[in-house]
C-alpha cells in the first residue's frame, strides 16, 4: 500500500509538473504574468514567491497540479504591466499557452524512451511457444521456437517490441503479417486479422486467443507465498519442477493448468535442486476463481531462464523510435478511446487514481527502467486525454481560440458559460465512471 503511494505521488508529481511546465513556460515567453504554479490541488501546504511574483506551491491533494495565469489586466495597480494579462492577447497566443501543456506531455514522453533506448535493456528473445489449436496462430503454421523477425515490416528484436507492434492490431482488430525463422533456419511470412476486442479489456487474453504466445522456460519457484501449499511442502525458492506425476513440464502455462485441475489432489512433483534430483508431494489448495469456479493453487510465483537480448540504439536512432514510440501509444489509446465512445468496448475499461497508484506500485517493484515506461505511457495518455476538445481541458480551450481566431470574434460570455457548464459535467461524469471502476476492481 505505502510503495503503491510514494510511486503514485513520484509519477503524477513528474506528469504533471512537466505539462504544467509547458503552460508556463509558453505564457512567460508570450509576457503573460503567472500568478500561481501549484502541484496538487486544495489547499496550500507550502509555498514560496519568486522574484517575478510568481507562487510557486504544493497541495494538498497530489492528483495533479496547475498554473493560474492572470486573467484580466489590473489596471487599478499602479505596478501592473500592460499586456500581462491573457485576455489581452491575441487568439493564437492563447493557442499557443494551452497547447503547450499537452505537447510537454508528449516531449516527456519522448525524453523517457530516448533515455530507455540509449541506455539498453535486456529483454526476452521473440521466441514462440507451441500455439493452441484452433487459434489463428495454430492455423497459419506457427511452429514451438519460432522467431519473430519482424511485424508489418517493422524489425523486432525482442518479445517487449513484438508485444508493442502486435498490441494495437490485436486489439483494434486489424491485419497483421508477421516474419518468421523457425527453429530450423527457415523463413516464413504468416498473415493473421484478428477480430476485434470486445467488453472489458482485463478480461480478454489478447495473445492466448491468438495463440501468439511467448515460449516460456521450464518453471522455476521464484518466490513462496505464506500460508500456501508450497510453503508447507518441502518446496524451496529457486527448484526448477521437470515433471508431475511422470509427465514433463515444458512450461510454466502447462503446469499452471494441472495445479488449477488439481485441487485437494496429490500431486508428485519432480524437481531440481541445484544439481539434485528431487521428488516433492504437495497437494494445491481449492480456492474460488473470479468466475466461482473451483481451482487448484499452490501460493508460489513461477518464472524462468528466459533467452534474453540486449536492445540499444545511437542516440539519434533513439529519438525518432522515442517518437515513433509516443505516437503509436497515442494512437492506440485514441482508438480505444474511441470504441468506448461506439460502445464496441466497455466503460468499466476507464482507469482511475485508485488503479494508476495501483499499477504504480506493481511496476515499480519490477525495476526502474520498467517504471520510467510507465511514467511515460501515463504522460502521454494525459496529453492525449488533454487534447480533446472538452471545453475545461486544454483541447477544449484550444478549439475556442481557433475558433475566435478563424472569425475574428470572440464567443459571447452567454454560449461561454454554457459550453463550460457542458465541459464539466463531462469531466464530472467520465470522473465518476473512472472512480466506479477503480472501487469495483478493488471490491473484486
Amino acid at each position: 500500500m505505502l510503495i503503491s503511494l510514494v510511486a503514485f505521488i513520484i509519477t503524477i508529481s513528474i506528469v504533471v509538473v512537466f505539462h504544467e511546465w509547458g503552460h508556463y513556460l509558453v505564457a512567460r515567453a508570450n509576457g503573460v504574468f503567472v500568478e500561481k504554479f501549484s502541484l496538487g490541488f486544495g489547499r496550500t501546504l507550502i509555498s514560496k514567491v519568486d522574484s517575478k511574483g510568481t507562487e510557486w506551491a504544493v497541495s494538498l491533494w497530489p492528483l495533479g497540479g496547475y498554473v493560474k495565469p492572470l486573467d484580466e489586466p489590473k489596471l487599478e495597480d499602479p505596478d501592473y504591466k500592460k499586456g500581462s494579462s491573457i485576455s489581452e492577447k491575441s487568439p493564437f497566443q492563447k493557442f499557443l499557452i494551452y497547447a503547450a501543456g499537452p505537447f510537454f506531455s508528449f516531449l516527456l514522453g519522448i525524453i523517457i524512451y530516448t533515455f530507455i533506448f540509449i541506455l539498453g535493456v535486456k529483454e526476452p528473445a521473440p521466441l514462440l511457444a507451441k500455439p493452441y489449436i484452433n487459434t489463428l496462430a495454430y492455423s497459419a503454421g506457427v511452429e514451438k521456437g519460432d522467431k519473430i523477425l519482424s511485424v508489418n515490416g517493422s524489425e523486432i528484436l525482442s518479445w517487449n517490441q513484438a508485444m508493442e507492434k502486435l498490441l494495437g492490431p490485436a486489439t483494434l482488430g486489424e491485419r497483421v503479417e508477421i516474419k518468421l525463422l523457425s527453429s530450423g533456419g527457415v523463413e516464413k511470412t504468416i498473415a493473421l486479422t484478428f477480430p476485434p476486442a470486445k467488453g472489458n479489456l482485463e478480461n480478454y487474453d489478447i495473445f492466448g486467443e491468438s495463440g501468439l504466445m511467448l515460449k516460456l522456460p521450464k518453471p522455476k519457484i521464484i518466490k513462496i507465498i505464506p500460508d500456501g501449499a508450497a510453503q508447507r511442502s518441502a518446496l524451496l525458492e529457486g527448484d526448477l519442477i521437470e515433471q508431475v506425476n511422470g509427465i514433463e513440464v515444458e512450461d510454466s502455462r502447462q503446469l499452471i493448468e494441472i495445479i488449477k485441475s488439481s485441487a485437494n489432489k496429490p500431486l508428485n512433483l519432480q524437481v531440481k535442486r541445484n544439481s539434485t534430483d528431487l521428488t516433492i508431494s504437495i497437494v494445491p489448495d481449492s480456492v474460488k476463481s473470479e468466475s466461482g469456479e473451483t481451482i487448484g493453487r499452490i501460493g508460489a510465483q513461477l518464472g524462468g531462464d528466459f533467452p534474453t537480448v540486449d536492445v540499444s540504439y545511437g542516440p539519434i536512432e533513439s529519438v525518432f523510435k522515442a517518437v515513433r514510440k509516443t505516437w503509436d501509444t497515442a494512437y492506440i489509446s485514441l482508438k480505444l478511446l474511441g470504441r468506448m465512445v461506439t460502445g464496441d468496448l466497455s466503460i468499466t475499461n476507464l482507469s482511475g487514481p485508485i488503479s494508476i497508484a495501483q499499477y504504480s506500485g506493481q511496476v515499480v517493484q519490477t525495476g526502474v527502467m520498467n517504471f520510467l515506461q510507465f511514467i511515460a505511457l501515463i504522460s502521454v495518455s494525459i496529453g492525449l486525454l488533454n487534447l480533446l476538445p472538452v471545453p475545461g481541458l486544454d483541447g477544449g480551450q484550444m478549439l475556442i481560440h481557433a475558433v475566435e481566431g478563424i472569425t475574428g470574434k470572440e464567443l459571447s460570455e452567454k454560449f461561454m458559460r454554457g459550453i463550460v457548464t457542458v465541459g464539466y459535467a463531462l469531466l464530472l461524469g467520465l470522473m465518476f465512471i473512472a472512480f466506479r471502476n477503480d472501487i469495483l476492481r478493488l471490491i473484486n
